[in-house]
């Protein structure tokens, strides 16, 4: 273009929408020097890798401890907390109390890594989940239309009450929000608290400290598979089914899409997801979402004993720091942050405590502290046998 008029200040141009609007100089070195400023200061090039979860996203009414829930059951024992689907007249659908008792369940795991080392998930009845409950959508379409719905409209034992937020949840939910709408959450079309909070709990799920073990008692469907594919090792029995159907009626299963890539890989991801493939569990174990396929209950409770075996032999934090790596470097290109992320890892682990008592344990020819105990239960749940 030319040159400004003599006498006239230099302008720089920017549109919008098709607008143009007029920028002084000074304004546009301005803008330049904040941002250089804040890029100097927070230096995004050298943050360093960090899957840990955010744990404010829900804010929990029960602990394992007191538990007070009846959809979603919990037992504990020695390093070991069983969480029970408890819904089986209504196919063990994920709603208000289902999503309520889990989360409440998942948040005290995280708090509990230095005693409970392994958390088993498991269903009663013939389905290990069916996903989301259709009459959950259904109230919703209902409150639209002016009506009267209890719940979220689903068939429920609503025993626990929420309590009212405390001014510190509320000021994380407005942040989460704010943060959903700056990457772009919004860009087509509002995105509401609930998912936001369901994409966190799939995180929180696959970021357990705990060695998490699925006991499939029965078929799978669209976030049921989800709940499979957040834990680490999954025992199914053989009867089951594993499916993600919802491409059928338009919709996909995007919050659970990178735990169920992350379990099977994307070109199983994409035959599985396009085209709605009902898996059988020997073909589920085939894609990778199955570790083990077993008979019955009976002997899937079994195979979950002898696994805990194994696990009471490992460092609890080494367990943990594992897992933390696996979720940290899966997909990540081979770069400085990642040499960085894997060096801090092996440098903290080295330097624990727990390294030091496995070192001294070894040089005396015994068992470490963490394996003088049986993982397990004096008298085993039985669940779905």
């Amino acid at each position: 273009g030319a040159a400004a008029p003599a006498g006239e200040e230099a302008k720089g141009e920017v549109r919008a929408e098709g607008a143009v609007a007029s920028l002084s100089k000074e304004d546009i070195d301005y803008v330049n020097e904040v941002v250089l400023r804040r890029l100097h200061i927070h230096k995004p090039w050298e943050t360093p890798l960090n899957p840990a979860p955010d744990l404010s996203w829900h804010e929990p009414v029960c602990t394992l401890a007191d538990w007070r829930h009846k959809d979603v059951e919990v037992e504990v024992g020695n390093g070991i907390a069983f969480v029970v689907f408890n819904r089986p007249n209504e196919n063990n659908s994920l709603q208000d109390t289902m999503n309520f008792g889990l989360n409440d369940a998942l948040i005290d795991l995280h708090k509990r890594k230095d005693d409970l080392r392994v958390a088993v998930f498991t269903a009663k009845g013939r389905m290990y989940c069916a996903g989301g409950d259709p009459k959950s959508w259904q109230a919703g379409a209902a409150r639209l239309r002016g009506e009267q719905i209890e719940g979220d409209g689903t068939i429920a034992n609503r025993c626990v009450d929420q309590k009212a937020p405390s001014p510190e949840f509320m000021e994380s939910i407005n942040s989460l929000q704010v943060r959903a709408f700056h990457a772009g959450a919004h860009r087509y079309g509002p995105v509401s608290v609930g998912q936001l909070q369901t994409a966190k709990q799939w995180h929180t799920w696959y970021t357990l400290p705990q060695f998490t073990i699925c006991l499939v008692n029965g078929s799978a469907m669209g976030g049921g598979v989800g709940c499979v594919c957040c834990c680490d090792y999954v025992i199914s029995v053989k009867k089951a089914f594993f499916v993600l159907s919802e491409v059928k009626i338009g919709v996909i299963p995007a919050t659970i899409s990178p735990y169920v890539i992350a379990k099977i890989g994307t070109s199983n991801a994409k035959r599985f997801f396009c085209a709605a493939e009902n898996l059988t569990a020997q073909r589920a174990k085939e894609y990778g979402i199955v570790d083990e396929v077993v008979e019955n209950m009976k002997e899937g409770h079994a195979r979950v004993q002898e696994i805990l075996k194994l696990i009471s032999e490992c460092g609890p934090r080494a367990v943990e720091s594992y897992k933390e790596i696996i979720a940290g470097t899966s997909g990540v290109p081979f770069c400085k942050a990642l040499d960085h992320y894997t060096c801090r890892m092996q440098a903290r682990a080295a330097d624990g405590e727990e390294a030091s008592l496995g070192l001294a344990a070894e040089a005396a020819q015994r068992k470490p502290p963490w394996a003088e105990k049986a993982i397990g239960f004096d008298e085993w749940p039985m669940v779905g046998v």
